[in-house]
């Protein structure tokens, strides 16, 4: 399949001896070489609890986000943390909150090996109104300095989707959380039940059928109570082989917890408490 005149390659695997390397050798992979061998992930926001105290107060301080990026057997091999200075980050959950620029540094942490720069998010400032000029982020290599993808927030009713591109800002991807109303988890997060998940199909732009998934879980009761904006990811790759858009897909993972799912409630509480 080719867009924009250039052949597609999500689905094709990584070749070359990163996929058989000996124990050894494993340690000195790359980002991208560990991602290839890697069929699914877990993304674990964690909670600041300077944050959290001041957000129960009623004058929630925003802290730099932080998350752990886990293999299925609990070893982080990925970490990501914000490097949006002070002043930008208390706008976040503001009135100019989709205005407001942020950027994101993954690093890769193999255990036992070197702390590697990885991946940049990078989400510039702009004026935002309804559907007129929506919110994107570029996804950086690190390494090369060079764009090797971008995402965009549509304007949508009653849904919850983001477009995901190539290089060269052509569509491929589409991830799909449906309609809200089918998800209860979406407006209405609970450590139990079938409000504790949400569920994002990941499809392919041009036939949309589905070829990875992305789960938004609530992480357990304690953290619901005390950090309610904390929340944890699984992201299953499928059929998606390219460690460059496995790359992307952790990246659209970050920044879908920005946009949607990184607001406190306990905030609103510690208001009312002190009109009270």
């Amino acid at each position: 399949m080719y867009v924009g005149g250039q052949a597609r390659d999500l689905w094709q695997p990584m070749a070359g001896p990163a996929m058989v390397a000996p124990p050894m050798q494993m340690a000195m992979a790359t980002g991208m070489q560990q991602l290839a061998m890697m069929p699914a992930i877990d993304v674990k926001e964690r909670a600041n609890w300077l944050q959290e105290v001041t957000a129960i107060l009623g004058e929630e301080i925003e802290m730099a986000n932080k998350y752990q990026v886990l293999d299925t057997a609990g070893n982080q091999f990925f970490y990501a943390v914000e490097k949006t200075d002070c002043c930008r980050r208390q706008c976040q959950n503001g009135i100019c909150s989709d205005c407001t620029s942020w950027e994101v540094d993954v690093l890769y942490t193999p255990p036992g090996g070197l702390l590697q720069n990885f991946i940049r998010l990078q989400r510039p400032c702009s004026c935002v109104c309804c559907c007129i000029n929506r919110p994107t982020a570029d996804v950086i290599d690190s390494t090369t300095g060079q764009k090797i993808g971008s995402f965009r927030d549509p304007c949508t009713c009653c849904s919850l989707r983001f477009q995901v591109r190539d290089a060269s800002d052509a569509d491929v991807l589409i991830l799909n959380g449906g309609c809200c109303c089918s998800q209860p988890g979406m407006f209405c997060p609970l450590p139990c039940g079938p409000c504790a998940e949400v569920s994002f199909a990941v499809e392919d732009a041009q036939t949309r059928n589905e070829v990875a998934q992305i789960t938004k879980r609530v992480p357990s009761c304690l953290t619901w109570l005390v950090a309610p904006d904390v929340d944890n990811y699984h992201v299953t790759f499928g059929q998606i082989q390219n460690p460059t858009w496995k790359a992307i897909i952790l990246a659209l993972t970050i920044f879908m917890d920005f946009r949607y799912f990184n607001s406190n409630r306990n905030q609103e509480r510690g208001q009312d408490v002190a009109a009270a």
